[in-house]
């Protein structure tokens, strides 16, 4: 497999995935459902937010839609990290990344916001599978820019 996929900007986490069954095929004509199709990613979507946020319950829902780049949704967030979600062709990219020091909210978390990313990683994994997914992992990157990634 090779494509490349976006993540978070300083993201010190990144999960690379793929979901199988999201586009659903009409028999009659043959051709992708969109409606079903969309039908089936706003099922995983909320699938996988509620499975994070039951075993992560630090983590919630931001008050207004949040864009990371353009091409990177923050999907969930707390006081120390931001959880990004992002798709390209199939393969997808679950990122996490510390939240940007605030002047008011004081300095000095990075350093448990790094910690806190990293540790959290094989808890997302799981919630990966649970919610129907299969993580990949990322090999190597051409010099074009596209990434080779391989079933773990």
């Amino acid at each position: 497999m090779s494509r490349s996929v976006m993540y978070l900007n300083n993201a010190e986490t990144v999960i690379y995935f793929t979901v199988e069954g999201l586009n659903e095929v009409n028999e009659e004509t043959k051709e992708i459902d969109y409606d079903l199709s969309q039908m089936n990613y706003d099922d995983f979507y909320t699938n996988l937010i509620v499975e994070i946020k039951h075993k992560l319950k630090s983590y919630h829902e931001p008050y207004k839609n949040k864009w990371d780049n353009r091409e990177t949704k923050i999907i969930l967030e707390n006081n120390l990290c931001v959880i990004g979600l992002s798709e390209y062709c199939g393969c997808w990219s679950l990122s996490v990344a510390p939240q940007e020091e605030d002047y008011y909210l004081g300095y000095g978390r990075e350093p448990l916001a790094l910690n806190h990313a990293g540790a959290i990683r094989n808890t997302l994994e799981k919630c990966l599978i649970n919610a129907g997914a299969r993580v990949i992992s990322k090999i190597g990157t051409f010099s074009n820019g596209e990434a080779v990634y391989r079933y773990k």
